[in-house]
């Protein structure tokens, strides 16, 4: 039972599945990575590698969007491993966990912190229009 609920934990925030078998360290750099990898990392990389045309940066959003999806599967995997073998559950601390990672994650992807860390405009519009949903909602 822990296993499963550590994995559904960690598929919903990464990071919380491993915050609720109780190994924080892994759970907090997986939750950080989760919440500022495209707030903060993805403009940052644009900025180091220099990408100036379409294409580039169209590769740079894949392997961010291939990246995403390896963390959430460890995070998933890992968790419900640790969590068939935990001892204990801290179920509070995971549940504010989650919040703290989804308010990150929600609050700190805005036009003036990306365009600020990718030093390039126009980069942020391009992001939003790949971003929508079927339903057309970012």
């Amino acid at each position: 039972m822990t296993a499963m609920l550590s994995l559904f934990i960690s598929l919903f925030a990464p990071g919380a599945g491993h915050v609720f078998v109780g190994k924080y360290g892994e759970g907090i750099l997986l939750g950080a990575l989760f919440a500022l990898g495209k707030s903060a990392l993805m403009p940052l990389t644009i900025r180091i590698f220099k990408v100036q045309d379409l294409r580039r940066l169209l590769y740079v959003f894949y392997w961010f969007n291939w990246g995403y999806i390896a963390l959430v599967l460890y995070a998933g995997i890992s968790a419900c491993a640790y969590g068939s073998k935990a001892q204990e559950m801290h179920f509070l601390h995971a549940i504010l966990f989650v919040f703290c990672v989804i308010l990150i994650y929600k609050r700190t992807f805005n036009k003036f912190i990306f365009t600020a860390l990718c030093g390039r405009t126009g980069v942020y519009e391009c992001w939003c229009k790949l971003r929508k949903t079927p339903s057309g909602e970012k």
